[in-house]
């Protein structure tokens, strides 16, 4: 049989193997390389995505404001400084915000150490999802149901920012790695996916593939099949069917579109330990194989205290399966 490759998530779970909070690592150069270095030294995952609170990087870097905490919490953004009637000309990029820079001088020290054996990326945001973060969730509902004019100029500059920001990764031989799940169902609509989050999408990784980066993954979790067609037409190279989705659905979507699929196992089924559940899932993974070649097991994000061993025991069952 064919070896199916295991790409877990592995976000602020790699500080808890070097023993740190997630908000100790996501302030320290040095933690946050060590942390993703020893994850690798675990697990050896085809990919390794620096950071540890991905979601939070632009947005502080654009003056929301990040509480860091004193335990295993996520750190997590608590101002949205923006409203529609504020200047979007003041969206620009500096690598010298809030930490980027930070993150960047990791993601460099990770590749040193171990970029001859593995893909090391960094991990960034669509302008849709920094938009949210930077006007808050109901007030940028509220304008995205209304249809109001004043999302785009935000949305442009976001897009211009991140197309920036990516340069300066792909100059340090560092690939790219595009989280939006802000963009995904029911959170936010059809509709509202293909206008507002889509075509920043398509224009970002339009961005990354004249860099000839072979690899311009969007992830978005959950159950997106009702905007599956338009996450394929992006350009991206990966197709995220998560734990809930259908995943013989996008199994042909991905075989049609030639993109390898990544069918997730539900990260808290890892971390609980049920292992019923996850040979079954594994099993069905295994068959889509058979429509689509290009397939590989991930998982959503893993909670912090996951259980080191578990990962493993995953990696373990696939091989069996396999």
């Amino acid at each position: 049989m064919v070896s199916i490759p295991f790409a877990p998530t592995i976000i602020e779970h790699a500080a808890a193997l070097i023993g740190c909070l997630p908000s100790e690592a996501a302030q320290s150069v040095e933690l946050m390389a060590k942390a993703h270095i020893e994850a690798y030294k675990r697990y050896n995952h085809p990919i390794v995505t620096v950071g540890i609170d991905v979601y939070n990087i632009e947005a502080q870097a654009l003056g929301c404001d990040v509480r860091f905490y004193n335990n295993a919490s996520i750190p997590g953004v608590v101002t949205h400084p923006y409203t529609l009637d504020s200047d979007p000309g003041l969206i620009r990029f500096s690598p010298d915000a809030g930490r980027i820079q930070l993150v960047l001088n990791a993601a460099i020290e990770v590749k040193r150490v171990i970029g001859a054996e593995t893909t090391v990326s960094i991990g960034i945001c669509g302008p849709y999802s920094i938009m949210i973060e930077l006007l808050g969730f109901d007030a940028a509902v509220d304008a995205l149901f209304e249809e109001d004019e004043r999302v785009f100029p935000y949305l442009d500059a976001l897009l211009t920012h991140q197309m920036e920001y990516c340069s300066l990764i792909t100059s340090e031989g560092l690939g790219v790695t595009l989280f939006d799940s802000w963009a995904s169902p029911p959170v936010t609509s059809p509709h509202i996916y293909r206008t507002y989050a889509a075509p920043y999408e398509r224009g970002l990784i339009s961005h990354l593939d004249s860099f000839g980066l072979a690899s311009r993954p969007l992830v978005i979790g959950g159950d997106t099949s009702l905007i599956v067609d338009d996450i394929l037409s992006t350009g991206t190279t990966l197709l995220v069917s998560d734990y809930n989705a259908p995943l013989t659905l996008y199994a042909e979507k991905a075989k049609n579109h030639d993109v390898t699929l990544r069918a997730n196992i539900d990260p808290k089924k890892v971390w609980s330990g049920d292992w019923d559940h996850i040979r079954s899932r594994i099993n069905d993974i295994r068959s889509m194989v058979t429509i689509h070649p290009k397939t590989i097991i991930g998982t959503g994000v893993m909670p912090y205290d996951t259980n080191p061993g578990h990962v493993l025991h995953v990696k373990e069952i696939i091989k069996t399966i396999s």
